[in-house]
């Protein structure tokens, strides 16, 4: 009768908070110790929630996806749940087109941080236009999106493959690349 899977409420919360704790440790290293390169900052919080997407259950990284987006709305000044809703958008197309493929292929985080940072910035876009008004989408792309989307492709494959060892760690699992 007694499900030995169940958790108890008290390690369920433990998680969140943790999670959260977490998140805003990310967050505020992003913003403060990730000065700009050239204008454009790297955007840990959408790297690290995508190429977790590859490894991770859905349901972790869609919530890692709004407790990150909420704080780095809040922190940033952008509209409450502009971020959350490009990140959760992010993922849950990462995952849709890339999760039959198995995340021992390492063009995998490259073609995953392209979707995500796409889909994101569409997102971005689409809102700042709802919410703000006109904008001119070229000097848009040719100045936030694709350097951005080049910074973030730089970090992409060393942080999956670090993502990757320490969740086969966690596993027990013998870490064994043989290509």
């Amino acid at each position: 009768m007694d499900n030995p899977q169940r958790y108890k409420i008290e390690e369920i919360v433990w998680h969140e908070v943790r999670t959260i704790v977490l998140l805003i440790v990310i967050v505020i290293f992003q913003k403060i110790f990730l000065v700009s390169i050239f204008g454009v900052s790297l955007n840990l919080l959408l790297l690290l929630v995508v190429l977790r997407t590859l490894i991770e259950p859905i349901v972790t990284i869609g919530r890692w996806a709004l407790y990150g987006g909420l704080l780095l709305d809040s922190v940033s000044g952008a509209w409450l749940g502009m971020h959350s809703i490009g990140l959760i958008l992010a993922v849950v197309t990462v995952f849709v087109l890339l999760s039959r493929i198995t995340s021992e292929n390492w063009i995998l985080p490259i073609v995953a941080v392209i979707i995500g940072s796409v889909v994101y910035h569409f997102c971005n876009a689409i809102l700042l236009y709802v919410l703000v008004g006109s904008f001119n989408v070229l000097t848009y792309i040719t100045v936030v999106f694709i350097p951005e989307l080049l910074i973030i492709l730089v970090p992409a494959l060393p942080v999956f493959l670090v993502l990757r060892w320490l969740r086969s760690m966690q596993r027990g699992e013998l870490p064994l690349d043989v290509y």
